[in-house]
């Protein structure tokens, strides 16, 4: 498959993960949501708004950007033309 095929998909599943919101993303990666913050962090790019909020989640704290990441690759991971 070509290097151009597949950027387009996964610029395809980054697109459709920018749109979602922190909730979805958690709940299509199966992370359980403990708590939703507003608040940024030093090292926080983007502030973060409603929609696309931090997740706090077990022992773990990931910005919006961070969740669209991971689910991009994981939906790369499962596409079957990967």
């Amino acid at each position: 498959m070509s290097n151009l095929h597949n950027e387009a998909i996964i610029d395809n599943l980054l697109a459709r993960a920018c749109d979602m919101t922190t909730t979805e993303l958690a709940n299509d990666l199966n992370l359980p949501i403990d708590a939703l913050g507003l608040k940024p962090f030093a090292d926080t790019p983007i502030p973060p708004c409603v929609g696309n909020e931090i997740l706090f989640t077990d022992m773990d704290i990931f910005t919006h950007d961070e969740l669209v990441d991971k689910h991009v690759q994981h939906m790369w991971e499962q596409h079957p033309e990967a």
